[in-house]
């Protein structure tokens, strides 16, 4: 980039260096960045997570630049020409909003002919690591599975949560929401493969089967994937 190529350009370069057969996208090529406000002042990202171990109290969080950047080539017809959406169980605020605060993006998902579907980051009304809870309490969400699917609910199609949390689920599944539970914990590189496949099961297997997922009806989409990440 210090050549002057574009974040798409450098991302494609290092992923064929690193020998990386899946397409990876950066969310835009503009710069966005995350900012924190709190009792001290506006902070950086970096300053309040690395610098202060997100210590201070939150009043708000900001993205700096997103509304006036673009979507990096690529990222908006991957998102609606996908069978599948799969939103990873990172922080809804400061990890996937930035790349929902990028004009057209949110859109995008919302007319996604694919399902989209997020696992979730809480369990219980915890975070599983970092300032997830404090964050989502700053923008007025509450720290719970519920929480989760109010930051997607515009486009989320079905919302995988632990097991631990089954009677918040079914809350939900009584609201309208498809919701599966499964082990969401991951403390290993199996335990990494599992969740993926389990989560491809639930928008793949039983949507090309004709089968309902829990907690409602199907509409008429099938499924894969896209990757679209955060610079």
């Amino acid at each position: 980039m210090a050549e002057g190529k574009t974040l798409s350009e450098a991302t494609t370069t290092i992923c064929d260096k690193l020998g990386v057969k899946a397409r990876i996208l950066p969310m835009s090529n503009s710069r966005v960045e995350t900012r924190v406000d709190t009792p001290s002042g506006e902070l950086s990202f970096e300053e309040y997570f690395v610098q202060r171990w997100y210590q201070d109290p939150v009043n708000s969080v900001r993205f700096a630049g997103a509304s006036d950047a673009e979507p990096a080539p690529g990222v908006i017809e991957a998102i609606v020409s996908a069978d599948a959406v799969l939103i990873a169980p990172s922080n809804p605020i400061t990890s996937i909003g930035p790349i929902l605060a990028v004009p057209g993006v949110r859109d995008a998902l919302v007319r996604a002919r694919g399902k989209v579907a997020a696992i979730s980051p809480i369990v219980g009304n915890a975070p599983v690591a970092g300032p997830a809870g404090i964050l989502m309490t700053a923008q007025g969400l509450p720290c719970s599975i519920a929480g989760v699917a109010k930051a997607y609910e515009d486009f989320l199609d079905l919302l995988i949560c632990d097991t631990r949390d089954a009677r918040a689920a079914e809350a939900l599944r009584a609201n309208g929401l498809r919701v599966q539970c499964a082990q969401t914990i991951m403390r290993s590189a199996e335990d990494k493969a599992a969740l993926a496949r389990t989560v491809l099961s639930f928008t793949t297997d039983r949507l090309l089967s004709g089968q309902p997922v829990s907690g409602g009806t199907d509409s008429n989409k099938s499924a894969a994937r896209a990757d679209v990440d955060q610079p």
